[in-house]
């Protein structure tokens, strides 16, 4: 399918940035300087963490198996911090992910209802999700991201490509990696309450503190919004959806002997929405009595202990449990009850064979259930062990190299594999790369759905490579990058028509390029923009992939106009993309708008709104996107 650039559809959104970045010429987004217990993780050449003493956008967490200074690490990946998080203002995860290059959002109306990603092209369920390392996923093998706040998260890294030589099944596209903020030194406090379009009132409550040896971080969060019709208002559709959502999260840490470190971490997500039906013919249609809700649990131990000056030693226990009831008396296929529950257990060896050289070795035991009522009832276990070497010469050339073997008791074994490096030259040049396959297990509905599933299924695999380079200007000031991808699936897993079950009936590619650009013209003042051209094919039938769109513009500029006086506004536009069927999607643009005044140190009135132009459009085919929402609120706090 040919694709058209058509930058006119882009006009009206286009200017109002350039305005914004002109009119208000102070105030940056930059990176947290935190409190030296941010964060105690692995070094490779000492018994003492490199990055105990800050944990900032300049040391990636998920890229590798320890964390590694971003101008070491080869794969492609974009790290949202907690100013930039706190910045923006926006109340979910979803809402920060708009702005990542390489990464397509699709939710099925307003708050509350199904969200999904893509990254490079790849399916919705090629995306894994990750909770303070817990694997989050569902019955279908994905995840949905409606009822996923910002609140009490320290960073989100997006690692792009196939990952499962880090991470196992379901990093066969890209990692989303959100991590929960660790406790300063003393006490700090907060109250967070906005109120405004939809009629949505939301409020946050937070504590942190700590010291020398032990610090705690606790939030609560409710919301509660009267939303949009979720089937499109577009066609005709005018029964509201309302949504709400309470989270509770928290994290406590203890310093143990040799800086070493113990982290309990919790999040729990209790959601109640309004859905709408399907009608065969007409498509997405009101219903008034269709709910769903939904609890998600997170919890994860984790152990960092140096053995010796060159031996570091890493346990993990993690636990999820994803639970949904549908309800509906009027429509009796509306109604399910589904249940995911995981637990996992790992330990990571981390040895320095040298000053420039670690070697990785590990292993894991996972057990997981999934519970269709009615359906199935059934559990699976994985055994993986894991493999990798972080080498380095002459602090210019990082090379990271890995393999990984998993069982699966169901479907057999898989090795996957993964090679990035990256090579600095003179002139602050950055040349970077990575080379690695991916797979995803059929899912419990894919394998036991009552009459379509499969238990012959295969896994789902995919191979891809990228390659890029990174130039820095005037000591940071700018930064400019260009990278090209390609990645190949192939064993989808679709539903076949010809026997009326789940096969492994399906092959995809994309490839096309990522460009960013980073600039700070002068103290106070940030713009980011990126492009992503993605040009996606079914092998079998030659269109382009439902919902991934071919071309994907994203600006971020941050401001401070007067003293006091700071926000951020952002542009999404998105166009060229096709539904199922294989009709033409809407192109859209979304500006948000965020402002924030510091009345007082203790005290800061703000405002977000989002869809600022109001624009009329629809991220999946007969779905609502709400219109423009305005947020007005009022932040507390005590230090």
């Amino acid at each position: 399918m040919p694709h058209r650039f058509k930058t006119a559809h882009w006009a009206t959104a286009l200017p109002l940035l350039a305005l914004l970045v002109l009119v208000f010429p102070a105030g940056a987004l930059r990176a947290q300087e935190p409190d030296p217990q941010t964060i105690a993780s692995t070094s490779p050449d000492t018994s003492s963490d490199p990055v105990a003493d800050a944990f900032s956008e300049e040391i990636v967490v998920t890229a590798n198996r320890v964390p590694s200074p971003a101008e070491t690490v080869g794969s492609s990946v974009t790290v949202l911090g907690r100013e930039e998080i706190e910045r923006r203002g926006q109340t979910t995860v979803l809402d920060l992910l708009r702005t990542v290059p390489g990464l397509d959002v699709a939710q099925s109306g307003g708050p509350g209802t199904v969200a999904s990603v893509f990254i490079r092209g790849g399916n919705s369920n090629h995306t894994l999700v990750l909770i303070d390392g817990v694997r989050v996923i569902n019955n279908s093998g994905g995840f949905d991201f409606s009822g996923l706040r910002a609140d009490n998260v320290e960073r989100i890294e997006v690692l792009r490509g196939p990952q499962s030589t880090l991470y196992g099944s379901e990093a066969i596209g890209g990692v989303v990696s959100i991590i929960t903020r660790r406790g300063r030194t003393g006490f700090h406090a907060g109250l967070d309450a906005r109120a405004g379009g939809l009629d949505t009132r939301d409020v946050r409550l937070q504590a942190d503190g700590g010291t020398a040896r032990f610090d705690y971080s606790l939030s609560f969060a409710d919301r509660r919004t009267d939303g949009v019709s979720a089937a499109s208002e577009l066609r005709g559709n005018t029964e509201k959806d309302p949504a709400s959502d309470q989270t509770v999260s928290g994290r406590i840490g203890l310093g143990l002997r040799a800086d070493g470190r113990l982290d309990l971490v919790l999040r729990h997500v209790d959601s109640d929405s309004s859905l709408d039906g399907f009608a065969f013919g007409v498509g997405p249609t009101d219903d008034p009595n269709f709910t769903q809700k939904r609890r998600l649990s997170v919890a994860s131990l984790q152990l960092f202990q140096p053995v010796t000056g060159r031996w570091n030693l890493r346990v993990n226990a993690n636990a999820q449990r994803d639970r949904s009831t549908l309800r509906d008396p009027d429509t009796e296929f509306n109604n399910a009850e589904q249940d995911s529950r995981l637990g996992e257990i790992s330990a990571q060896s981390e040895l320095a064979l040298g000053k420039s050289d670690t070697l990785i070795v590990g292993v894991s035991k996972e057990r997981r259930k999934g519970e269709n009522a009615g359906g199935y009832d059934e559990s699976l276990d994985v055994d993986s062990a894991w493999l990798e070497n972080d080498w380095s010469w002459r602090e210019r050339l990082y090379v990271t190299a890995g393999a990984r073997h998993d069982r699966y008791s169901r479907f057999g074994d898989k090795t996957t594999y993964r090679v990035a490096g990256s090579y600095l030259l003179p002139g602050e040049w950055k040349l970077h790369g990575s080379v690695g396959t991916g797979f995803r297990g059929p899912s419990f509905d894919e394998l036991y759905f009552p009459f379509a599933g499969n238990l012959n299924l295969r896994p789902e695999s995919s191979e891809g490579f990228d390659a890029g380079v990174e130039r820095s200007f005037h000591d940071g000031a700018v930064v400019a990058g260009i990278t090209l991808f390609e990645n190949r699936f192939k064993d989808l897993i679709g539903f076949d028509l010809t026997t009326f079950a789940f096969a492994n009936v399906k092959r995809a590619e994309s490839k096309g390029v990522e460009g960013s650009l980073r600039l700070r013209p002068r103290d106070g003042l940030e713009i980011e923009a990126a492009y992503t051209y993605d040009d996606t094919e079914d092998r079998d039938t030659g269109l382009q992939l439902a919902r991934r769109p071919s071309h994907r513009l994203s600006l971020l500029t941050a401001f401070e106009p007067v003293k006091g006086l700071t926000g951020t506004a952002s542009l999404v536009a998105v166009q060229d993309r096709i539904d199922s069927d294989g009709t033409e999607m809407d192109d859209y643009q979304r500006v948000d708008l965020s402002l924030e005044y510091r009345l007082r140190p203790w005290l800061q009135p703000y405002v977000l709104m989002q869809n600022l132009l109001d624009k009329d459009y629809e991220e999946v085919s007969g779905y609502t996107a709400p219109g423009f929402v305005a947020l007005l609120g009022l932040r507390l706090s005590y230090d």
